[in-house]
């Protein structure tokens, strides 16, 4: 009976593990995936997988190139959202391995003609691309010019003034920046040059975390919440032919 009183309190004890924690996540994302009232669909999927936990979240909106840098160094405790492959640049991420969301890296431009099968389409254009963004700066080399930019909003402002030529950026970002920017002029290249699944990284000094993380947000994508929340925030700004598949 002593036995089984020990481990009814050790369960007990162990469900408020977390309670009380904070987390500073920096994110580069803007909206509609991170907003300043933190609304955003990353902000309120991590917000709602950390609250299960019992964990607070502040999130921090910076530059691309220095969410990665602050989380490396400890100063911030994760990141979002990036593509996997992060941690072989910096060694003291880790990720949290359920995508918190899959996103299209696409083109845009003011050539409603343009086709992108692959990188090497790229080759006779003039790029721009976010400062820190890790596909780009991994994928996009031989161009014919490249400009690198703070954020989305300078991005669609340069090709909008044709500073540039093409503009790689996620389809939910720049989509909902044609709209707020009033840019009807500008096509969406197909197919996308890639789809890749987006992570949420933490400080290694949080790896502990990182499996219950990882089960909140399947949880939520199983009954239901995920959903709602995506139907709530980026649904509204994307046409019929690039909803998200169920």
């Amino acid at each position: 009976m002593k036995t089984l009183l020990q481990l009814v309190c050790m369960l007990l004890l162990a469900a408020p593990l977390y309670a009380g924690q904070t987390l500073v996540l920096g994110t580069a994302d803007r909206p509609p995936l991170s907003t300043e009232d933190q609304k955003g669909f990353s902000d309120q999927v991590i917000r709602e997988a950390c609250k299960r936990l019992g964990i607070e979240v502040q999130i921090v909106p910076l530059a691309s190139a220095r969410t990665l840098s602050n989380v490396e160094q400890g100063l911030d405790d994760g990141n979002f959202l990036r593509i996997a492959g992060a941690e072989k640049k910096f060694p003291h991420l880790i990720r949290v391995p359920e995508p918190i969301i899959e996103v299209q890296f696409v083109i845009f431009s003011k050539n409603k003609n343009l086709k992108t099968p692959n990188w090497a389409s790229l080759k006779p254009y003039h790029v721009g691309y976010v400062r820190g963004w890790l596909i780009a700066e991994d994928k996009i080399k031989d161009v014919r010019q490249i400009t690198v930019v703070e954020n989305r909003t300078s991005l669609f402002k340069v090709l909008e003034a044709d500073r540039i030529e093409l503009a790689f950026a996620e389809l939910y970002g720049g989509y909902y920046l044609m709209h707020t920017l009033n840019l009807p002029q500008l096509s969406i290249a197909q197919p996308p040059l890639a789809t890749k699944d987006m992570f949420l990284y933490l400080n290694k000094k949080h790896e502990k975390l990182v499996p219950e993380l990882a089960k909140a947000l399947r949880d939520m994508k199983r009954d239901g919440s995920y959903d709602a929340i995506f139907n709530q925030t980026l649904a509204p700004y994307l046409p019929a032919k690039h909803q998200r598949k169920r």
